[in-house]
């Protein structure tokens, strides 16, 4: 299989986790239908079809810098009240107006500095015209890291070939549980382990989530593995494709 890899960085990003509302979370990694976003930006996919476009490929993605996280707090337009429809607001200082002149301020987490390295495998056309744009730093819509404030610059690594491993000592890339056979305990590894988004239908409900590990120093993880693809840089990763994720929807 012949395998795209390119960077993706930025002064800050946010990827919610799905269990976070008035003081969002964010993953320290795009999980990988935003991945899927994020290849769709940059080809020109709009945020309708995306996913249905990008059905045919895989993608991977690794941490290429030391996690670091922020919080801070973020100013947003207080709405409730300012349509002069009924609000569950009860405390009239605390309505908006029609001006929308109020503010509430609430604390969000941001990942600083990151560094991601992006994979994608696919048909050649693809692949090929995937690797044109990255070559020329072109895209089609702006890249973002989760927000549409928190601008992505980006960089062409490659195109690899790869091949599929039964049994890896290594792993270069986050990887789902359920490909782990265990850890390398001897080595001095910061693991992190994060549930996570893995597939999306085209209405953008999430169909499943997966369990994943990954080096939070933004290193490799060593242990036993299966199911990952050796590229011929020596990179061992692991590639997602829609439809493989197992870990039933979270109901609460």
């Amino acid at each position: 299989m012949r395998v795209l890899s390119f960077l993706l960085f930025g002064d800050l990003a946010h990827f919610r986790k799905f269990y976070t509302t008035s003081s969002p979370l964010s993953f320290p990694f795009p999980p990988p239908p935003t991945v899927r976003g994020i290849v769709g930006a940059v080809m020109g996919f709009s945020k309708e079809d995306y996913l249905e476009r990008t059905r045919g490929i895989s993608v991977g993605v690794s941490l290429r810098s030391p996690l670091k996280k922020v919080r801070m707090g973020i100013n947003l337009i207080f709405t409730k009240g300012s349509s002069g429809k009924f609000d569950p607001t009860l405390i009239p200082s605390r309505k908006g107006d029609i001006n929308k002149t109020l503010r509430t301020q609430i604390k969000a987490e941001f990942v600083k500095d990151p560094v991601y390295k992006i994979y994608v495998s696919g048909n050649d056309d693809l692949i090929d015209e995937l690797a044109q744009l990255l070559k020329e730093h072109r895209t089609h819509y702006t890249v973002s890291l989760g927000l549409s404030e928190l601008l992505a610059d980006f960089k062409f690594d490659g195109i690899y070939e790869g091949r599929r491993l039964e049994v890896s000592s290594r792993a270069d890339s986050v990887v789902p549980v359920k490909c782990v056979h265990e850890i390398d305990l001897e080595r001095p590894q910061k693991i992190g382990k994060e549930r996570v988004p893995a597939d999306m239908d085209t209405d953008r409900k999430v169909l499943s989530y997966e369990d994943v590990i990954f080096n939070m120093d933004g290193g490799s993880l060593f242990g036993k593995f299966e199911g990952l693809v050796e590229l011929e840089n020596g990179e061992v990763i692991y590639l997602w494709k829609q439809g493989q994720g197992s870990t039933p929807t979270p109901t609460s």
